[in-house]
């Protein structure tokens, strides 16, 4: 069953709020009661609400302002202005400032309830509209960029998957773009209207990752002062994305175990069973199933989460793509400094393709970033690189060039002392030291090779 919305009822007339209250618990919400303007932006600083239904006229910090502050301190709170003024300049006044609708206190109660559910349901349809927009802007038509094979065959795989109900386990070193699939696979769900809902387990401390999941009761534990919904309990009719579930404690891992039988979840220090449904996307850069042979991961819990497995490719293994994502965070971050459009000249765009990235997708973007901020060229030329990068490209071509295995060798040797040496930030004892050959011995290469003087760092 979905969460029941909670309505924040703010009016000084006892007798009001005591009578809408009633109404609306008796259609099923949950309510929250203030008397005043001040009281209710103290009760937000604690308090998740959905809708606040708020008296235009009080004492001390009135309607209006009180609204002006809720939009700009709480904005995915919707609010419906309540007045005894049949008055039309107060009702634009108060649908101008930010409020969603505008109600005379003669209301029965089934307009209320229709009123207040009409309201939420079109505050989720603005958050949705929003977030639609954000995963296009970002994302556009695709998983994930790239036209290389290992890509078009993962992109494929995740259509054909997407709409299904199913549970699914990404695998993949960090940094390849794992969340960016899992969004992808919720936005081409029939659950798409519903809240995604990521979590970074390693993120949460061991002695609160329980609350954080499944939530808590008021009192239920020190520093338990209010009712907490956890994460399954907002992603339900949505999709819960679980990163790094290898991370996952075994006492935890047995309560998820139920919860994916169950569909069921019960708040930590309650007593009652929730029942929910979401899809579970989870994620891992770890083997889960070394991780089953080696006892640290229940194997039955590694059937349930495994039920469609979807490995992404490290970028060195697709580095056909590495050009095209580079060129997307160039233009993504020169729009979003308002700089002029940047592109890779081909010694460039060669340079990042033999680069290893080590850091996958999240390192290249940082780089294009990075160039974007400081590279004042239109056009990123290899010099614009960091060192480590340009001297590999380099000893590549360098070494390509080479007409016998002699030559080769050479150039290899120079090339790779080069990178050593930028790597050590040029001191050339460190080096040697790296390199496993005599301070001399180095001093001696470098003259040969035309590379550094004696004034360089020791």
């Amino acid at each position: 069953m979905p969460r029941p919305p909670t309505v924040l009822v703010v009016d000084d007339d006892p007798t009001l709020r005591r009578n809408m209250e009633f109404i609306l618990q008796k259609a099923g919400m949950r309510t929250l009661v203030a008397q005043s303007g001040e009281e209710a932006l103290k009760k937000l600083q604690t308090a998740a609400a959905d809708l606040m239904l708020l008296d235009v006229q009080m004492p001390g910090i009135g309607g209006m302002q009180t609204l002006r502050a809720v939009r700009d301190q709480y904005p995915d709170v919707a609010v419906i202005m309540c007045s005894v003024l049949k008055e039309i300049p107060v009702a634009v006044e108060a649908m101008q400032t930010g409020a969603l609708d505008y109600i005379t206190k003669d209301f029965s109660p089934p307009e209320l309830t229709a009123r207040v559910r009409k309201t939420i349901a079109q505050q989720s349809d603005r958050r949705e509209l929003v977030a639609l927009r954000e995963e296009v802007r970002a994302h556009g038509d695709k998983p994930m960029l790239g036209n290389s094979p290992k890509m078009r065959a993962l992109a494929q795989l995740a259509d054909k998957i997407a709409p299904k109900p199913v549970t699914v386990l990404i695998t993949g070193e960090s940094g390849t773009g794992k969340e960016v699939l899992a969004r992808y696979l919720h936005m081409r769900s029939d659950r798409k209207t519903g809240a995604f809902v990521a979590v970074n387990l390693p993120a949460i401390s061991a002695e609160l990752v329980e609350s954080k999941l499944f939530g808590h009761e008021k009192g239920s534990f020190t520093g338990a002062v209010r009712q907490e919904f956890g994460k399954f309990e907002l992603a339900n009719e949505g999709t819960l994305f679980l990163d790094e579930i290898g991370e996952l404690r075994p006492e935890v891992q047995t309560k998820l175990l139920r919860v994916m039988q169950e569909h069921e979840i019960e708040r930590v220090g309650g007593n009652r069973p929730i029942q929910l449904d979401l899809r579970v996307i989870c994620a891992t850069n770890r083997d889960l199933g070394k991780m089953v042979q080696e006892g640290k991961f229940r194997e039955d819990l590694y059937w349930r989460l495994k039920v469609v497995p979807i490995e992404v490719p490290p970028l060195r293994e697709r580095r056909e793509d590495i050009e095209e994502l580079a060129q997307h965070f160039l233009a993504r971050y020169a729009a979003e400094y308002g700089r002029p459009q940047q592109t890779l000249s081909p010694e460039a765009a060669q340079a990042l393709r033999l680069h290893n990235w080590p850091g996958n997708i999240r390192e290249l973007e940082n780089l294009m970033e990075r160039t974007v901020v400081v590279c004042e060229s239109q056009i990123i030329d290899e010099s614009d690189l960091p060192l480590d990068i340009a001297v590999a490209a380099g000893l590549s071509r360098e070494v390509e060039k080479a007409e016998n295995l002699t030559a080769a060798m050479a150039a290899f040797e120079k090339g790779f002392v080069r990178k050593v040496l930028a790597r050590n930030l040029w001191n050339r004892r460190r080096t040697s030291e790296q390199l496993g050959i005599g301070y001399s011995t180095l001093k001696a290469k470098l003259r040969a090779y035309g590379i550094g003087n004696d004034s360089d760092n020791e």
